[in-house]
C-alpha cells in the first residue's frame, strides 16, 4: 500500500470517527454526575501514607452541550491545582472519571456505577492491574458530599487512603 492510499484510508477513518463523535447523543445522567454540579469546599484528610488535612475549593460544570462534566480545583495550600473530567459512557454502562494535576500527574478511574437508592457512585478497579482501589462517594443530599478512596498493592498493602468532604457553597 502506496504512502497516499494510505493517508487516504487514516482520512477517511479521522472522518468517520469525527461524525460518530459529532452525531453521538447525549446520553441523560441518570443523576450520578449532576450532584457534582457546583462549587464546593472540599475538607480532605490522608490517612495513609502520611496523614495531613487541607482544604480548597472545587467546581464543576457541564461542558461539550453537556457530554462531559469539567471540574477544577482552586489553588491547593501545596500550590498544586486539579483539573476533572467525566461522563457517562453508554457501553461500558459506568462513568470514568479522568484526574490530571498540575504537578504531572493523572489518574484514570474506569467507569464507576450509580446507586440511585443510596445516592453512592462507586469506582473500583479493572481485574489485571498490580494495585486495587476503591473509591466511593456518597450525596445525602443535595448540599453534602462525602468521598473515600483506597488504594493496595497487589500484596494488600495500603498504598494510599483518602477520606472528603465537600460542602456546596453559595457565592
Amino acid at each position: 500500500m502506496g504512502p497516499y492510499t494510505f493517508g487516504k484510508k487514516l482520512l477517511i477513518a479521522a472522518l468517520v470517527t469525527a461524525f460518530h463523535l459529532i452525531a453521538a447523543p447525549a446520553y441523560p445522567d441518570e443523576g450520578g454526575l449532576e450532584g457534582f454540579v457546583g462549587r464546593w469546599t472540599v475538607h480532605l484528610k490522608a490517612l495513609q501514607p502520611q496523614r495531613s488535612e487541607i482544604t480548597y475549593t472545587e467546581t464543576y460544570e457541564w461542558v461539550l452541550d453537556g457530554q462531559f462534566l469539567r471540574g477544577q480545583t482552586g489553588r491547593k495550600p501545596d500550590g498544586t491545582q486539579d483539573v476533572y473530567f467525566a461522563t457517562y459512557d453508554e457501553n461500558a454502562k459506568g462513568y470514568p472519571f479522568w484526574i490530571f494535576s498540575s504537578s504531572g500527574t493523572y489518574t484514570y478511574l474506569a467507569p464507576g456505577t450509580w446507586n440511585a437508592d443510596t445516592q453512592t457512585m462507586e469506582w473500583t478497579n479493572p481485574s489485571g492491574l498490580d494495585i486495587a482501589y476503591r473509591s466511593v462517594c456518597n450525596f445525602p443530599d443535595q448540599d453534602i458530599r462525602r468521598c473515600t478512596l483506597i488504594v493496595k498493592d497487589w500484596k494488600g498493602t495500603v498504598l494510599n487512603e483518602l477520606e472528603w468532604s465537600a460542602t456546596r457553597r453559595r457565592d
